[in-house]
């Protein structure tokens, strides 16, 4: 009972630590999405928002379905419900930006998922960086039940069109993945993507992800 109350009021920290920090992250431009990559950038969602990112996956001959809620509860700080249908797997988490990407100022965020009872099973630190006006690359140093890192790269195709290559490394497995999204408007993009693993595995994934914008009740 005691680690459970202390991992409620870890996910309470994330939260709180993100409500202390008042500078905007990001102006109301187009989605920014956590899919399709297995990495995840420094942003975090823009006060008044939440977010829905659904995806379809096709593990060698299996399915997957999966969703990520996302709520901005400031301007830095978000709660994350992470949910996989087919294993019946419910994660909450917590996102923080501790850095805003500015131009070629990297950005830093730290985030944190929790499974039953409140035990950790993932936590990493997020770094983004633009390169150029169409580059930009991410890393994540992390751990699940092992350490991990990741390696992403993004290029801009135009305003419509981004694609990314990626790879995963950790002791057990090393994965590559690559794939590319659609902005059909500033708040909906979909997504199409693959990867191969070391141990045989591959997969094809399709997403959809949506934004929705709100008026606080105190403004």
């Amino acid at each position: 009972m005691c680690k459970v109350k202390f991992r409620l009021l870890l996910v309470l920290s994330f939260v709180f630590l993100g409500a202390s920090i008042t500078t905007d992250v990001m102006a109301q431009g187009s989605i920014g999405t956590e899919r399709p990559t297995t990495s995840t950038s420094s942003y975090t969602l823009s006060k008044n928002t939440f977010q829905l990112e659904q995806g379809f996956a096709f593990w060698n001959d299996t399915t997957a379905l999966d969703g990520l809620f996302r709520l901005a509860v400031s301007e830095r700080g978000e709660i994350r419900l992470f949910t996989s249908y087919g294993s019946n797997s419910t994660y909450l988490g917590a996102k923080v930006n501790l850095w805003k990407q500015s131009e070629y100022k990297p950005g830093i965020s730290i985030q944190a998922s929790f499974g039953n009872q409140f035990d950790l099973v993932n936590y990493r630190v997020s770094w983004s960086q633009k390169i150029t006006e169409k580059l930009g690359t991410t890393v994540n140093v992390g751990r699940a039940d092992i350490y991990y890192a990741i390696l992403a790269l993004g290029y801009s195709l135009g305003t419509k069109i981004s694609i990314f290559i990626e790879g995963v490394y950790d002791n057990k497995v090393q994965q590559f993945n690559a794939g590319l999204t659609y902005l059909i408007n500033n708040e909906t993009q979909l997504d199409l993507s693959g990867g191969v693993l070391t141990n045989d595995s591959y997969f094809l994934a399709l997403g959809v992800s949506r934004r929705f914008l709100y008026k606080s009740i105190n403004n």
